[in-house]
Formats: structure tokens, sequence, C-alpha cells
């Protein structure tokens, strides 16, 4: 096992590895045994081979020395008939003796091994799995504890030190609800649980706003429940209340560290320069992704480029680099150098924050600047196995971490098949685009396994978006590298040279320092806008997603191909590299003379006309594929009046009011979707956004709008007091409409029919604690009483809340009207049919079936308005069954045409003389 890799430490890093997975999993029993199955495995792994390699000689040697035994007595038969009868020994060719001869080998030599050096291997594995089992058992124990005196479901006050920055989090619906639940994760260090010291970590997940607002190293105090889910491995809490400050003047406290103010000036740096680089330069830089678009963090995800905006072992090993060889070029040696580079490395972990995710990629990046710094051709196996042993000792958590494995496993697939796919594509392309399409390949195919357990599908432009970005990660890693380098010297020298310029204000003093700063960020900025375009262009191509088969099967299948695919590689890359064979038979007839020059030269010449067909072939091939590609992209988006966005499980719907401006009803779950479908239309212009109720697959895809397009004004419903936090972009315009409230805006009147907004105090703003009325909150409709103050909004009130909107357009071929309600449920239209004109909603053209389409969306609405064409917005394979039989059942039994996002993608409709019809693109 020591051909071509260096794997003595593997075996002691898998065991380490695996012992402390099971302990913290499954108790210490588990890692017991996976030490015993560790030992037994990797010794039998280890010496078979060579006991099989002995046997087969031993046997070989056998049936050597048996042979001519057998054929003494055809020898004295040949001799009574005079015939030749010397020796002839089968094994001479091999160097053996004649029988009956002696030998100066002792017998057995070869195969003799000495029982000390067999027991070294089982020994070793044995102690490095011991000890993954303890320190997997130490780091467990404080929340062990935590669990006895707190078990699930249990309600415990603490207080606690923000270890992590939120980050937004979105789960299924739970028992009884069909909406899923959205809050903030936040990692804490508990230090006091109901009065008792602690120091156990976990992490929290919060519905309530303000624990998004928390910082680092923060302590706060908070009421939380222990989750049903929650175990020693991974203490999990749920927080519905909003977290205090632990004393007083807190939060000032910990704002001025020197780390997080340098992060925040190169921050607000890169928000003068845009969105997208106030996200992604300060991501790509020190890891902080608190500013990144939603709409690009999707796309990026989709793409497979999440890891430019994490502190990966690139980021690191490139600041380990960049610093050697700065004082490489000052004269230092090479040891010099390399303590340089880990110097610079430790303070870059440090600015970035210290947490275990940060000391990953440090320790993995500092084996790659090493191996840059020191001259070796790569990081070795041996290194990377000490570096994983190293760690999961150090911090056990690591070994059940998504990110850990993942960056081991891309580290270990580019020291192990990075250069033999370089090699092949360099027979073909350029080395340095070699390199480029190598690296993102290999990592790809080596954690593609992993990564199906984190996305159940395939992103199929993984790879292109990955080497057409990989260019530009440079400039923009090492741009913002540098004005961090700027802003912490001023930060450090700024006393120095107030004391040297006494008199000198302060803040004169650092703006010189930011100015300087912002020129590297101003250059980070536009590599930074183009990695935002690239990652929503291939983001937005068909097949973004290639499905694949969910569960064990398919992880099984993936990893069978990818098994498959890697040894393809290396077998043509050992084929390629093989010497030809050198033997042959020796002839006497002569060499056949060599060819004329004339006859050498047409041969070359049909040679390489042949290559230049065969590369012209292929290019306008490509070329054809690229245009016929674009062709597509750009095709001309079909006539239409109104488009229903193909926004998945959701709901967004497009009136035009004119050339390149419309009204958007509703915004869907995805922002990234939504634009798309702005694109697409080609509206630049939002006369109106109305938001029917404040649920997720209505108002989160409207989340930065404001950024991408002109808002005029905006209206929205809520079965609470406040509108929906994505609408706070426009909260001067925002505004809840009464029943009878019209728009007029060209071709388009949009008018309010339900329901009436909540009675409201002498300032305008509306009652604590009072429902919408008709949403079953507060009586019959139209009644204005009070919902008790604590009494939490269910899903069916805010489904009950929402807007009822009559549209008519009025267009070149007619007009045709709509009925929109939102996710308005059975009995809310019921009790909302007493307040509509006539006491029932006029018939319409279009409607908009309710709830996309479920069974308590109900019948009556779709018997009332006896619509001739009827659009759900709803997704793929979704998880609640919509739309439900009963629904599409009455919308045919109305003659009723039905048209759904799930099976058509986006809906594009218009009006042909006396016709309603759909499109698509």
């Amino acid at each position: 096992m020591t051909g071509q890799w260096d794997l003595r430490l593997l075996p002691v890093a898998v065991s380490t590895w695996l012992c402390s997975i099971r302990t913290l999993l499954d108790g210490w029993e588990a890692g017991t045994w996976g030490a015993v199955i560790s030992v037994v495995f990797f010794t039998v792994a280890w010496f078979a081979p060579t006991w099989l390699r002995d046997h087969v000689s031993r046997t070989l040697h056998c049936l050597q020395t048996w042979a001519p035994r057998a054929r003494r007595g055809g020898r004295a038969r040949r001799r009574e008939r005079g015939e030749d009868t010397s020796p002839r020994f089968p094994g001479a060719a091999l160097g053996q003796v004649a029988p009956g001869q002696t030998s100066s080998r002792p017998a057995g030599a070869g195969a003799r091994r000495r029982l000390g050096p067999a027991l070294v291997l089982p020994v070793v594995i044995g102690i490095a799995s011991a000890a993954g089992i303890v320190t997997a058992l130490a780091a467990a124990a404080p929340a062990r504890e935590f669990l006895v005196a707190h078990p699930a479901g249990s309600v415990v006050r603490v207080q606690a030190d923000v270890q992590g920055a939120p980050s937004s989090y979105t789960s299924g619906p739970a028992p009884g609800e069909q909406e899923a639940s959205h809050g903030v994760a936040v990692d804490l260090r508990i230090a006091v649980a109901d009065g008792s010291p602690q120091d156990v970590a976990a992490t929290v997940f919060a519905t309530d706003p303000a624990w998004g607002t928390v910082e680092v190293g923060q302590r706060v105090d908070a009421v939380l429940s222990v989750t049903a889910t929650a175990d020693p491995a991974h203490l999990t809490l749920r927080g519905s209340s909003p977290p205090t400050p632990a004393r007083e003047g807190d939060e000032q406290e910990h704002g001025n560290g020197l780390p997080t103010t340098v992060r925040e000036d190169l921050a607000r740096l890169a928000g003068e320069h845009g969105a997208v680089s106030a996200g992604l330069v300060p991501g790509m830089t020190v890891g902080d992704t608190s500013r990144l678009p939603d709409a690009l963090a999707q796309s990026m995800k989709d793409t497979g480029l999440t890891h430019l905006t994490a502190v990966s072992g690139s980021n690191c090993a490139l600041v380990m680099t960049l610093t050697g060889y700065t004082a490489l070029a000052l004269g230092a040696g090479r040891r010099g150098c390399v303590l340089a580079g880990l110097a610079a490395l430790a303070g870059f972990v440090v600015l970035v924050g210290p947490d275990p995710s940060v000391l990953r990629a440090g320790v993995m990046g500092a084996l790659g600047g090493l191996s840059m710094l020191t001259g070796r051709p790569g990081v070795s196996l041996n290194a990377l196995c000490a570096a994983v042993t190293g760690l999961v000792l150090v911090e056990p958590q690591l070994a059940i971490d998504y990110g850990f494995v993942l960056s081991v496993l891309a580290t270990a697939g580019i020291v192990v098949s990075a250069r033999p796919v370089t090699r092949l594509l360099a027979m073909r392309v350029p080395t340095v685009l070699a390199v480029c399409v190598a690296v993102p390949m290999v990592a790809q195919l080596w954690c593609g396994p992993v990564l199906l357990l984190l996305n159940p599908t395939l992103p199929l432009y993984s790879l292109p978006a990955n080497m057409a970005a990989s260019p530009l990660v440079p400039v923009v890693t090492v741009a913002g590298l540098l004005a961090v380098c700027v802003l912490l010297a001023g930060h450090l020298l700024t006393p120095v040279l107030q004391l040297l310029v006494p008199g000198t204000p302060d803040p004169a003093v650092f703006t010189a320092w930011e100015r300087t700063a912002g020129l590297p960020v101003g250059l980070a900025s536009y590599p930074a806008r183009l990695l935002g375009r690239i990652a929503d262009t291939f983001a937005g191509l068909p097949g973004a997603h290639l499905p694949w088969p969910p569960g064990i099967a398919g992880i099984v299948l993936l990893t069978a191909a990818t098994l498959l695919a890697l040894a393809a590689l290396h077998a043509l890359d050992h084929r390629m590299r093989r010497p030809g064979p050198t033997r042959g038979t020796v002839t006497s007839t002569p060499a056949e003379p060599p060819l004329p020059d004339a006859v050498w030269r047409v041969r070359a010449r049909e040679h390489r006309f042949r290559r230049r067909a065969l590369a012209i072939t292929a290019a306008l091939t490509l070329l054809a594929l690229l245009v016929t590609a674009v062709v597509w992209w750009l095709r001309p988006a079909p006539a239409w009046e109104s488009v229903v966005c193909d926004v998945g499980q959701g709901d967004a719907v497009l009136h035009r009011t004119g050339e390149h401006s419309a009204v958007l009803v509703d915004g869907g779950p995805d922002p990234r979707a939504l634009t798309q479908c702005l694109r697409q239309a080609e509206v630049t212009h939002l006369d109106a956004v109305i938001a029917t109720h404040d649920h997720a697959d209505h108002v989160a895809g409207l989340e930065g709008l404001a950024e991408a397009v002109a808002v005029d004004r905006v209206w929205y419903s809520a079965a609470g007091d406040i509108p929906p936090d994505e609408l706070s972009q426009w909260a001067d315009i925002a505004t809840r409409p009464a029943p009878g409230e019209q728009l007029r805006l060209g071709p388009l009147t949009v008018e309010v029919l339900a329901p009436a907004p909540p009675p409201t105090v002498p300032d305008g703003s509306p009652t604590a604690g009072t429902a919408p009325p008709g949403t079953g909150a507060g009586g019959s409709g139209g009644s204005t009483t009070p919902r008790p103050p604590h009494r939490k909004v269910t899903s069916e009130d805010e489904n009950n809340a929402s807007l009822v909107l009559l549209l008519t357009l009025d267009g070149p071929d007619g007009t045709t009207t709509w009925l929109s309600a939102g996710d308005l449920e059975a009995d809310g239209y019921r009790r909302t049919l007493h307040t509509l004109p006539g006491g029932h909603p006029p018939p319409v053209d279009v409607l908009k079936v309710s709830h996309h389409g479920a069974r308590n969306g109900g019948i009556d609405i779709i018997r009332d308005t006896h619509p001739a064409l009827a659009v759900i917005s709803v997704g793929e394979d979704n998880s609640y069954g919509h739309p439900h039989p009963g629904t599409v059942a009455a919308l045919q039994e109305v003659g009723a045409a039905v048209a759904r996002t799930d099976q058509n993608g986006a809906l594009w409709v218009h009006r042909e003389g006396d016709r309603v019809v759909v499109s698509r693109r």
C-alpha cells in the first residue's frame, strides 16, 4: 500500500475520525466497536497483500521442485532406450538449484516475518481510536449533563455568549400547519442555565426578529426551550421570545473590538459600490456574508459557488503564500518566509474569528501554503491525514461537521486526482487552463456524494461556473486583503500619527486611511459584480438543477458513478505515462528505406489537414450549439397582458400597465425567481406592489426588490398589526387599503373587495390585538371585536386576511377580468360574501385559484365566479399535494380551462378576440 501515494497515516486518521463520530452520535460503546472494526480492517488490509504474495511465491516454488521428480521415471525409461537424459531444470531461469543440491539461502527466508513489526500497526490504530473516543466523550460531556438536567421540552432561562453571527434558516411546516417556519440560527456558549454554572455550546433556532441583531461576543439573557432532537453531539434550543443584554452597555462593549471594527469598515466601503459588492467583497475576504443579497446567495447555492463566500482553505493558503513571497522579495530565507506566512495566517484567523470552521480552513490552508513556500510539488496525503487527526482530537465536533467533511474531501481530491486530470487535459489545452478546469472538477467529483446529502439535486452548471469564476476570485480576495491591511494599519498607527502631529483630529487622520483602502475595494468591486452576474446567469439557465434519486439509493448511485469516473481518469493517466513495449523479434531482412522527403511532407500535410478539419468541425458544432442556446435564451417573450410567474410553491402575478411597467400581486418565495420573471417580461417599473397577506410564499420574494426596480406604491394586508418585514424597504409608501379603494393605472383597474382593515387609534396605527373583519379571528364579517392580546396569529388567520382583488384589463381585443384572493380559505370566503357588492363576487374571465388549489380553499368561489380560465400557481412535486383533486374537479365541472405553473412553467395570458389565451415562453 505504499505505491503511488504514501498511505501510512491513513489508517490512523480514518480510525480517529470514525471513532469520534460513533462516540458523539451513539456513545462510547459504539465508539469501542468502531475501534475494534478499524483495527481488524486496517490490519487485514495492510498485511493481506504481503501474505498473498508470499503464499503465491511458496506455491510456485513447491510446483517447481515437484515437477522434476515427476519426470524422473520418464528419464529412466529414456535412458533404457539410449535417449539423451541430461538434466533439465525448469527453475534454472529463475536461479533455482538442481534437485539434490544445496543452496546458501535459508529455506522460507522470504516468508519469515518477525512478530514485533506486525503488531505496530494495530497498536497505533488502537491508541488513535482510544484518543478519539476519549476526546469525543470529553467534548460531549457538558451537553450530556445539560440534557440530564433539562430534558427535551424543558424551558430554561440561560445567560450565554454569542459565538457566531446569526444566519437565516427555513424549516418545513410543523404538524397541523401548512406554512414553513423561518427565523435565524445563532451559536451560543451557555454560561448559566437556571442559575447553575454551565459551559456548553448550543445552537438556538429563533423566530423572534430580535435574535437577528445580536453580535458575536455579546452576552445575552434568554428563555429557551430544549428541542426534541437535541442530543449531546448537537445541542439545539428554540427561542420564541427576544433576548436581552446580560448587562448594561454590553452591546457597546463588544462592538468596539478591532477585528469587528475592521470588518465593519470593509463592509461600509464595499457598500459604496452596490449591493453585490457589499455582499461579495467582505464575504470573499473575511467571510462576512451579512450583507449578501438573498437572491445572489440562492444563485450561488444553485451554481456551487457558495464556497467563495466562506473562509476556505484557499483564502488561508493565499494569505500565507502572498506574505511568504513578500518576505522572500525582502531578502528573507526559506525559514523566514514560512514563519512570516504562518504569522500572517494566525492574524487572519484572529481577524475573521477563530471559530471551528475557520480553524479547519486555517489548517488546510497552512498545508497548501507550506507546499508552496517549501518548494514541494504538492501536499502529501500524510500531511493531510496528520491534519485531520489533530483537528478531530482538538475539536471533536468537527467530526460531524459537513463543512469539515467537504474540506477534507476537496483537499484529498486535489492531492490525489488533480495532477492526473491536469496531465490529461494538458494534452489538448494549455496547462493554465487545464489547472483551472482540473481543480474544481476533481473537488466536485470527490465532494458530490456528500453534497447530495445537503441538496437532493445536482448543480448541473457547477463546473463551468467555477471555471468562469476562478480567474476572478484571486483578484477580489487579494484586493480585499490589501484593503484589510490598510484599515488595520490605520487603526493601529492613527494614535502614533496623532502623537507625531499634535492637534490633528482623529477622524481626519483615519479618513486618509479609509480613502486609501477604498482604492483596492473599488478594484475588487468590478470582478465581484462580474461574479454575481456569472452566478445569476448560470442559475437562470434551464436545467440548473439535475433531479437525482433521493435517499440511500441516490447516494450509492452517485458514489458508484464518481468512483467509475475517477478510476477511468486515473487509468487513462496511467496508460498515458506507461512506456511503450521494447520487446520484438530480430529478422535478417533489411529495414525499409526511409521515406523520401517529398512523401513525408505530403503525409504531414494530409495529417495537418485532417486535424484542422476535425478542429473546424468541432468548433462549428460548438458554435452552432452556443448560438442555438443564446437564441433560445434571448427569445422574445410571448404577447401578454398578465403573467403568472413560475416561482415554485407560491404566488407572483404581473398585470401590464405599460410597455415596461406592471402591477405585481404577491412576490413568491424566491427573490431570484421573481427577478427572472421581471427580466423575461421586460418590466423595469412597478406602478404598484400588492402583498395579499403575510406568508413567506407570497412575500419572501420581495426581499431586495427595491434595488432591482422602481416601485411607486405598496398595498398590503396582514392578520397582525404590522406590515410584512419584506415591505420595510417601502415603509414610507406601504398602506393597507380599504374595500372599495381603487387603482387606475393605464389599461388596468384594481379594486379591493375585502377585507376591511382593523380599526385604528387616533395616531393612525392599527389597534393592538385586533384582526381584520371576516378573518375568523374576530367574529362575523364586519366586526371589530378585539382579538385577545396574547392570542397567536394562526396560519388560518393569515390566510383569511388575504386581499380579495377584482382586476380589469382593457386590451385591444376587449376587456379581461380577474379575481385574485390570495390564500383565502373556504370559511373566510363565506364570511366575506355579505361584504361584497350584491352579496357575491362578479363573474370573471380568469380566476387565480386560492391557496394554490388546496382543499381548504373551497369550491364555492369557483361556482360563484364561473371563470373561463383558472390559473394555479403551485410548485412541482410539492409536499402539500396541491392542487387538490377536488378543486381541479370543481373547475372542470364549471367548464374552466386549467393552467398550472408546475406543468407549464410561467403562464403568459392575453385576450385574442373572445378567447383568453395562455402561452408558454
